[in-house]
């Protein structure tokens, strides 16, 4: 992989990607969000603690954990992404914070990404997210189901 600051800032597909990822969810638009996807993507969580979901296949359960998740997050604030990029595979790593709240518990979430994407033709075909189980436990996301 090739650090991406050595490719055109904004001009590459990764830089694109993750510009739409984070601005459309910031700005609400979710209709524009999903079409970052393929029909058939799958978004995985390696780290979901129990109850939680693993793993999304298709853009219908996409959808509905987004609309779910957003029911129970307020997302305030995305960093801009490191991206590391490997064009022989179209697939690259990003780096990223996120600041926001619980809606249903006013409690911080304020977390820090790793995700592999891959893509084709300029949406992404797979998106396995990693990120820290113990910062969705502690800001209690879904509430007291998932103390």
């Amino acid at each position: 992989m090739i650090p991406s600051r050595q490719l055109e800032a904004g001009n590459s597909i990764p830089h694109q990607i993750m510009q739409g990822f984070t601005q459309l969810l910031l700005e609400g638009k979710l209709e524009q969000w999903l079409e970052l996807y393929t029909p058939e993507a799958i978004f995985e969580f390696p780290y979901a603690p129990a109850g939680y979901p693993q793993k999304l296949e298709g853009k219908a359960e996409i959808t509905n954990h987004l609309h779910n998740l957003l029911e129970m997050i307020e997302i305030q604030q995305f960093s801009e992404p490191v991206i590391l990029v490997d064009s022989t595979k179209q697939q690259f790593v990003a780096e990223f914070t996120c600041k926001g709240r619980s809606l249903v518990t006013g409690k911080p979430y304020n977390q820090t990404y790793i995700s592999v994407v891959n893509h084709r033709n300029g949406k992404i075909t797979h998106y396995k997210d990693y990120w820290n189980p113990l910062i969705v436990l502690e800001s209690n996301l879904g509430g007291s189901e998932h103390e």
